[in-house]
């Protein structure tokens, strides 16, 4: 019976929280991306009834103009009237105010094969250039603004 007491003795030491070592403090967390832009930003938000969003019904997008800082993986569909798979648009995302490094983006997209509610192809635009916290973006395609403002929460 004694070796029985002796081993309940020494299991009740270990586990006992007094004799456990100082609490460590629980870890931070990081804050939640979110796709709310700075305040000063409004994304474009007005879309035609097939719910693309546009303001001249020439060029939209499939998507969210909105995202959160750091998304390297997301993008949305830029869709133009009567585009057809293999047609190239230059694409420039000019900065406004002052919150990221870079002052524009440019770089140029393909269309692919894509339904959208304004036909069959689609031009692939990705988040990742312009993905910095808290940034505001017009949308310039072939030279043209198109009025179109993206946002990029933190």
């Amino acid at each position: 019976m004694r070796p029985l007491a002796l081993l309940t003795a020494l299991l009740v030491a270990c586990v006992s929280p007094t004799a456990a070592s100082p609490a460590t403090p629980a870890p931070t967390r990081a804050p939640t991306p979110t796709r709310a832009p700075a305040a000063a930003c409004e994304p474009t938000r007005s879309h035609d009834a097939a719910g693309v969003i546009t303001l001249d019904g020439r060029l939209g997008i499939v998507g969210d103009t909105s995202t959160f800082g750091g998304d390297m993986n997301g993008g949305f569909w830029l869709v133009r009237s009567g585009a057809v798979v293999g047609d190239r648009v230059a694409l420039a995302f000019e900065q406004i105010g002052s919150t990221a490094p870079a002052t524009s983006v440019h770089y140029g997209v393909t269309a692919s094969s894509r339904k959208t509610p304004w036909g069959d192809a689609a031009f692939s635009v990705g988040w990742k250039p312009v993905s910095f916290s808290d940034s505001c973006w017009s949308l310039v395609v072939d030279g043209v603004t198109t009025g179109i403002v993206l946002g990029v929460g933190h």
